[in-house]
């Protein structure tokens, strides 16, 4: 692999011409500039960007971590942080924690390595302490999806439990009385929210929540299957199912089709996050609205504003959740 001492040989010019060529520094003849860009390509050199941000105490990256890409969800969100740090000249690195608190630790720490010029954290498994001593000494660093006190002027999230709560709700105003829910099976504070929000519309309504209706799995399509084939065995009557994600909602629905039973006829369902999936199955999932890509994009703008110290600093927006109806809940039948 070829160096930078390698293009200085071959372009017979220093090392410290090279550097200067390769970082855009007009402090270089065009001679000079020129024979050392014929060399960096004829020995396809690329210059090591973590060599340059540590020299500079700087980079034109944006770190972020995520628990797992292949989720639409984070694929959704780091889609938005892209297209953000794009038009600010940045480029963005993704790592992944998966929902693993020492993952999720040894990321941050990758990124910080990097000399991020703005860090966006989706970490719901570290413990609170964790996350507050990198805060204190990352000012830049912004959380995604979670609060923690002292620092809410760099948390960007929503309310989980008021979205479930709506969700439920919707579900019980329709006359749903025999309601099941599944919900994640990581012990993530928005796991435990969300089911929070199911349990408060129930006794709001005074219904009782059912512990055989109550399941748990891995928040994804085969997590929602895996529970809906679950819950089914246990031959106990519901007429609807109130989903953590509108992932685990369409393995739901799959599975309800599989045992020959109509949707929403015979079983509403509802989701939540609102994500593109929602609008494509048949029938049209009822969900909630999720401002995902919003809440990317101002993440960005939010930690970069710290980073660049701006004299006037990035307002994030205020997130609401809210519920859209589409087709997939109805009436009970009597």
């Amino acid at each position: 692999m070829a160096t930078i001492r390698d293009v200085a040989r071959l372009a017979n010019v220093s090392v410290a011409t090279v550097s200067r060529v390769l970082n855009g520094s007009s402090k270089v003849s065009e001679q000079s500039r020129r024979a050392v860009l014929i060399a960096q390509k004829e020995l396809s050199f690329c210059l090591n960007a973590n060599a340059r941000a540590l020299a500079h105490q700087d980079s034109e990256i944006i770190g972020a971590t995520v628990p797992d890409l292949s989720d639409p969800y984070f694929g959704a969100m780091i889609r938005a942080c892209e297209r953000t740090a794009q038009l600010q000249g940045f480029t963005l690195l993704v790592l992944q924690g998966f929902h693993d608190p020492l993952r999720e630790e040894k990321a941050i720490e990758n990124l910080i390595s990097h000399q991020c010029r703005g860090l966006i954290i989706h970490a719901l498994s570290m413990k609170e302490q964790d996350l507050k001593a990198y805060m204190q000494r990352i000012p830049y660093m912004v959380l995604v999806n979670r609060e923690l006190e002292g620092f809410k002027d760099r948390c960007i999230s929503i309310d989980n439990e008021k979205g479930e709560y709506l969700a439920v709700k919707h579900l019980i105003e329709k006359g749903h009385k025999k309601i099941a829910y599944i919900g994640s099976s990581h012990k993530i504070h928005d796991a435990f929210e969300r089911k929070a929000g199911f349990l408060k519309a129930l006794h709001e309504a005074g219904l009782e929540a059912d512990p055989k209706l109550i399941l748990e799995d891995e928040p994804y399509l085969e997590g929602g299957a895996a529970a809906t084939r679950l819950l089914l065995s246990r031959k106990v009557p519901f007429t609807a199912i109130a989903c953590y994600n509108d992932n685990m909602a369409a393995g739901v629905m799959s599975e309800i089709f599989e045992a020959g039973l109509s949707i929403p006829d015979d079983v509403s369902v509802v989701g939540f996050d609102d994500l593109f999936l929602a609008r494509c199955l048949n029938p049209k999932l009822t969900t909630i609205h999720h401002p995902v890509d919003e809440m990317g994009r101002d993440a960005v703008l939010l930690s970069t504003s710290i980073y660049n110290q701006s004299p006037e600093p990035f307002i994030p927006s205020t997130f609401e959740v809210n519920l859209v109806e589409r087709k997939s809940v109805t009436h009970p039948k009597a």
